[in-house]
């Protein structure tokens, strides 16, 4: 329980603003106002005259995602901020059903699950797989710690602010269907996301105070409205497909234990390119040095309870775990090679976008 005392005391200045740091709903993108005309069969056809126009397909694809998940999680940019219409409701989740198949089968494509022979079998690929992928060691990171400009790392942390702001929500989501030692680290997991009890322990207070360093709270919403790349979406947009298909419960956690183990290697390298570029101000590697040391544990919870899950998870159950991981692994590779190429292009490696305040002005 938490002690009523506090709910006032633990509130700051930074607490004041909205999140995550979206701008009111305005309109549906003209793209997706048509494609939600369409019947399923047209949004199929359209979807796949897409595939040849790799930019326009992943924009379309990812943006119309991004809308439709602002919508299931409720916040300030969805179609339907606080208000209901049935009608709407019933297109929006038409075109979700579709989007995301588009997403799974053609976009990521991943590998199935391989064929091995019962529970042990699976299980111990699951605990390799986490700490044997191509994104463990993805270049991109390389690029991050050793090459990338000043410019480039401030346009990077705009992605990692929008990739990670809900994350304790994600969290929340993982834990829906799930029972047992699966829901207890989950449930770990999320206590953690929200700071022990304590606001400013909360991960996204994190992120607050990065933005606060970099007094980007008004161009980041310029900047997500028009100039974020598409590509920085295509992890969080997995995530969520696989959260909110009740279907895919198995798929979402097997999805986040890769991206926890993914998070030491990862954020060491981006916290050395942060020093190199003199952008290791506290505020600003704040987010990713505490990740450095918590989740580690947390990935050796979500092996564990895999392990000691009771009833024991059948196979088929176990292939979804697989099923997901292979999923994550695909989002978070492709994205990473498409980030590699944007940062170290000559737009954004010299001068970025419309660069966020420099903290040591």
């Amino acid at each position: 329980m938490i002690r009523l005392e506090t709910l006032a005391a633990d509130v700051t200045e930074l607490q004041g603003h909205d999140w995550p740091p979206v701008a009111p709903f305005e309109k549906l993108a003209a793209q997706l106002d048509m494609f939600l005309g369409l019947d399923m069969h047209q949004q199929k056809d359209q979807l796949a005259a897409l595939r040849g126009n790799a930019d326009a397909y992943g924009a379309f694809l990812h943006g119309s995602l991004g809308t439709l998940y602002a919508y299931v999680l409720g916040y300030r940019d969805s179609p339907l901020f606080l208000a209901t219409d049935d009608a709407v409701e019933a297109r929006l989740h038409g075109a979700k059903i579709v989007l995301e198949r588009e997403m799974l089968e053609h976009f990521l494509a991943p590998p199935p699950p391989p064929a091995l022979p019962g529970r042990a079998a699976k299980l111990d690929y699951l605990e390799h797989l986490a700490m044997n992928n191509p994104g463990v060691h993805d270049p991109f990171f390389d690029f991050v710690a050793d090459r990338a400009t000043r410019p480039a790392l401030r346009e990077f942390l705009r992605c990692e602010v929008t990739r990670n702001e809900v994350v304790d929500d994600e969290v929340a989501l993982l834990s829906v269907g799930l029972q047992g030692t699966l829901k207890k680290v989950t449930a770990s997991n999320l206590w953690d996301e929200c700071g022990n009890g304590n606001l400013v322990n909360f991960h996204t207070y994190w992120l607050r105070r990065l933005l606060e360093r970099t007094t980007d709270w008004n161009g980041i919403l310029r900047w997500r409205a028009e100039e974020g790349p598409w590509f920085s979406r295509i992890s969080s947009n997995s995530f969520n497909m696989l959260l909110t298909r009740p279907g895919y419960t198995y798929r979402a956690y097997g999805s986040f234990l890769i991206t926890e183990a993914w998070v030491e290697p990862h954020f060491e390298r981006i916290l050395a390119g942060l020093a190199r570029c003199a952008l290791d101000h506290p505020d600003i590697a704040v987010y990713f040095s505490r990740h450095v040391r918590i989740d580690p544990h947390h990935t050796a919870e979500m092996i564990a309870a895999l392990r000691a899950q009771r009833p024991e998870l059948s196979e088929r159950a176990l292939d979804e775990v697989i099923l997901g991981a292979h999923v994550a692994i695909a989002a978070g590779t492709l994205m990473y090679r498409r980030l590699h190429e944007h940062l170290a292009s000559d737009r954004v490696a010299a001068h970025g976008e419309s660069a966020p305040h420099d903290p040591r002005t």
